[in-house]
Order: structure tokens, then sequence, then C-alpha cells
């Protein structure tokens, strides 16, 4: 449905450079990065607002690379909601559909319906200042679909948000986007927030696509160590690749190059990732393939809510990550302390080497 052929811009001292994506009819496709990476300079490209020094954008086969943004016919919804304040939940869903040539009724008749599908109906005769965060995330959204866009242009729509409001926020546009069909385009920093929704993700770093899949898929097969950081992992270990084939880990040892998916055609060196929870320890059961065992020391503990981290201390001194929620650690036949020796495992599912940057 959109594609974006090599489009670049510079904006002060910003730039986009070289962006390729394809989107599908019917996708939900998240653009995943950090704070400054450039994702919503994208976003407002796509809408128009920014025009590109080089590159074409095509909304199914047509050239809108300098189309004006108004006659794109996308919605968009900004984090801050960009509500009018001074009219009503109802009069700022009818404010786009006054501008078409619509009957008064038929505008009502649109509002009315727009709102039921978005369970806002009973919030119509208020003003945005005795709105919820939710609630105004809310209107926004309907605001924006009661017009019946080509696409739906989200700017990191839930992070202004707490995380019970947010949950149900991500549920809400779920809904709409099966319900629907639309097309979205969302931006987000926040890894949950793009797994829960993405069909396909794209990760942004400094201007570019860095790597573009399905969320596991990335998870699984990160490009880059600053994909990696970004999917949670924290296990980077020098590695190097043996002209044999061999894998020869800081800290591990030599590794059976069986245990990866895909082996780099060259020697050299790498990083040797893996997630925090495929490192186990004792009891370390019997019945699992690892490709390492051997005795470490817990260093630093954090206990969390939900989880306890680990840092574990291999004999010359490198750092594994590991966590365990807190029913796993309640049945642990001992209680964890720093400084205390135990038997480690790394499953070696989820192996995975990177090239070194």
């Amino acid at each position: 449905m959109l594609r974006l052929d090599n489009i670049s811009l510079q904006i002060g001292g910003f730039s986009l450079r070289s962006i390729n994506l394809h989107i599908r009819q019917g996708e939900y496709r998240v653009i995943l990065g950090p704070t400054g990476a450039g994702k919503t300079v994208l976003l407002e490209t796509i809408a128009g607002l920014n025009r590109p020094h080089q590159g074409t954008i095509f909304l199914t086969d047509e050239n809108i690379t300098t189309t004006a943004p108004e006659k794109r016919h996308f919605g968009m919804v900004y984090q801050d909601y960009a509500l009018f304040p001074h009219l009503s939940v109802f009069h700022n869903i009818a404010f786009g559909l006054r501008l078409q040539p619509l009957t008064k009724k038929a505008v009502e008749q649109k509002v009315t319906e727009t709102a039921e599908f978005f369970r806002i109906s009973h919030l119509l005769k208020r003003l945005p200042k005795n709105l919820s965060g939710g609630e105004c995330q809310r209107v926004a959204l309907t605001r924006a679909l009661a017009l019946e866009p080509a696409m739906l242009l989200l700017d990191e729509p839930l992070s202004a948000l707490d995380r019970l409001t947010k949950d149900r926020l991500q549920e809400e546009l779920q809904r709409v986007h099966r319900q629907l069909g639309i097309t979205v385009f969302h931006i987000t920093h926040d890894l949950n927030e793009a797994f829960f929704l993405a069909d396909r993700m794209a990760v942004m770093h400094d201007g570019r696509i860095v790597q573009e899949g399905r969320p596991e898929d990335i998870a699984r097969r990160p490009k880059t160590k600053f994909v990696a950081e970004l999917m949670g992992l924290k296990n980077f270990i020098p590695a190097r690749v043996t002209t044999e084939g061999m894998i020869k880990a800081q800290g591990l040892g030599t590794l059976n190059r069986n245990f990866l998916h895909t082996l780099p055609q060259e020697a050299g060196d790498f990083l040797l990732t893996f997630p925090d929870q495929t490192v186990e320890i004792a009891p370390v059961q019997s019945d699992k393939l690892y490709c390492w065992r051997g005795m470490t020391r817990i260093g630093d503990m954090n206990q969390g809510r939900d989880r306890v981290d680990i840092k574990l201390v291999l004999p010359d001194n490198t750092i594994i990550h590991t966590a365990f929620s807190q029913r796993e650690m309640s049945r642990f036949p001992f209680t964890p302390a720093p400084g205390m020796e135990v038997e480690t495992g790394i499953i070696a599912q989820g192996l995975h080497l990177l090239a070194t940057e």
C-alpha cells in the first residue's frame, strides 16, 4: 500500500538516510527506536509535513512525494492528543467531518456511530479538560478514524499514559485494527508495545532503518549489538570463529558450532549473545541441552516486584546475566546470595553471533 524508496532529508543537524519501507494493505507496522532516532521525522515525512530531499513515496501506485498533507487522506494521532480545548468531544470529532461535503445530519450520525465504536458516547458533551489521558487519546483516535482515512499514523500514542491505561488502549488499538482492517503506521520506543501490536516491525537508529521483520524474528536474530540491546539482551561475550568453524568464547571455552542456527561463512571476531532466561543456576537439569556448564559466583542481585536479576561471574571475571521470577526463586532448594558459588548452565537455544561493530 505505502512504499518509501530511498527517502533522505536533512532537518537542521539531523538526517534521514536512505529509508526504504514497504507497508502492505491492512498491516500494523511499528517503527521502534530510542528518542532521537528520527521516528517522528519519518512519520511527518509520510504525512507530508516534511519534503524529502531525495527519494519517492508511493501510496498504492500514486506518487505522493509532493502531495499536500490534506490531500493524502491520512489520519494522524499525536502523543499529546492535539484536541481543541474549547470544543466538546462531539465537536472535536465533528471538526474534520464538517470540512467535507456532508449534511449536518450525516455529520451527527457519523460522530455518533464512531463514538459508539470507541465506547466514548458518554463523553460527547464534555470538554477535553474534564477527560483523563486515556479518554483524551480515545477521542483523538475517534476523530482520526471518523474521516475513514486510507492509513492511520500514530506518533507514540501511548507514551503519556499510566501502565493500566496503556494496556487497555493497546487492546483497543488491536481491536480497531482487527475489526476495521485499517493500515497502521505506529512509532514507539516501547518494546512491549511493539511486540503486542506489530505485524511487522522496523528498528530505527540515527536516521536509518537498521533491521526489519517480524518482531519475534528480530528478537531471535538481531543484526547488531544496538538491535540486540533494544530487544532486551544483556549477554554479550567476545568470541572468535576459527577457520575450522569452532567457536571460542571468552570465559566459556570452545563451544559446539551445531548449537547455532547459522554460522558466519568467514572466521573472525564476533559477540556471542543469548537471552538471560537461557542462563540457569543449580539445580541444573540434566535433560536439557546446554552449550556450557560450569561453576560461577553470584555477583549483584537486583530484586524487583516480579523478577530477580542476577549477575554471574565466571572464573575469569567475565559477567553473564540471568533472571528468575519470584515464583521460580521460591522453588530453589537454597537462597541465592552475593558471593555464593553455584553450578550454571547456558541453554543452547537462543545462542546467536553478532558481528563486532
